[in-house]
């Protein structure tokens, strides 16, 4: 119940893949966030010229304050007054000042959009429709495994790439070495392991995702005369982080390993190990576990706590 609720708990987080950036002239500047890719074109044309019928036909925005609008379609929409807001950009290498004194923000569940602007006039424009849904065809073309953070700039009516302001959100692909220790419950006895672990970790839009490693257990128990006999598992595994959070995995994975090295009676000869591994937190793993005879005659379950570092 512990794992189907942590299960459910990180697959309801809602992060967002990539984000674009927008200057058009120096009258309006856009931010949009993606959250779903999918028919992501559409979707903000039909919000967009939802939200401009409205304002349109709408006598209540000021005239002489500055304002803020906040729209979720189907939903909501509001004005309020607030204070005007300054953005810094850069461009053809030089630092410049664009003052916009009024904002909207579109709050969806495929992108939140924030649209900064002086005049209405820029807001309700059916050209604002057209740059913005060629960003987003453009954006698509490109994007990729990565998240990225994309800048564009329109000149007249030509969509120029800032490429050399785009930068990588989160977290990239790396090499993980870990090492660790663990206390087995193995044929009812306990037993302590020591543990080297060495795997390749996939970045999925900013967020680790996918694990390969290679690892190595040795496991310790007292036989006769208090005599300790050391066993030897190499094993290879996959895990999959189900988090949706950056800096809060929660590792789900499974993982085979053969006897290597064998000494007393604990194992027998061509043991094999089947485990699942879930790591609670960053340091702490618990691994059910089963162990076959090389010919399937014997098994017996175990389980396992890991302790990281």
């Amino acid at each position: 119940m512990l794992l189907l609720s942590s299960i459910i708990i990180t697959y309801c987080q809602k992060p967002y893949l990539d984000s674009i950036c927008v200057q058009i002239d120096d009258k309006i500047e856009l931010n949009l966030k993606i959250y779903d890719y999918t028919s992501l074109g559409e979707n903000v044309e039909k919000d967009l010229n939802s939200l401009q019928s409205i304002l349109k036909d709408n006598n209540d925005i000021p005239e002489k304050v500055s304002y803020s609008i906040t729209y979720e379609p189907n939903k909501l929409l509001s004005i309020k007054q607030t204070g005007p807001g300054e953005r810094i950009i850069w461009e053809n290498g030089k630092q410049t000042r664009y003052q916009f004194n009024n904002q909207c923000n579109i709050n969806s569940d495929n992108y939140s959009l924030k649209i900064q602007f002086n005049e209405i006039e820029k807001l309700v424009s059916d050209s604002l429709i057209i740059k913005i849904k060629e960003v987003i065809d453009t954006t698509s073309s490109i994007q990729g495994r990565i998240s990225m953070t994309y800048n564009y700039s329109f000149q007249g009516e030509n969509l120029v790439h800032n490429m050399q302001l785009d930068k990588i959100n989160g977290q990239m692909d790396m090499l993980s070495l870990k090492g660790g220790v663990g206390v087995n419950l193995i044929k009812n006895q306990p037993v302590i392991d020591l543990s080297a672990e060495m795997g390749l970790i996939f970045s999925k839009k900013g967020i680790l995702k996918n694990q390969y490693y290679l690892s190595y257990n040795q496991l310790s128990d007292f036989g006769d005369n208090s005599k300790v006999n050391i066993n030897g598992f190499v094993n290879i595994g996959y895990r999959y982080n189900l988090s949706n959070t950056f800096g809060n995995p929660n590792w789900l994975g499974v993982e085979l390993g053969y006897l290597t090295n064998r000494h007393g009676d604990l194992f027998g000869k061509n043991t094999f190990k089947f485990g699942v591994n879930w790591e609670l937190g960053k340091y702490i793993s618990v691994s059910p576990q089963l162990y076959l005879s090389g010919d399937l005659t014997q098994f017996y379950p175990a389980v396992r706590i890991g302790f990281g570092f």
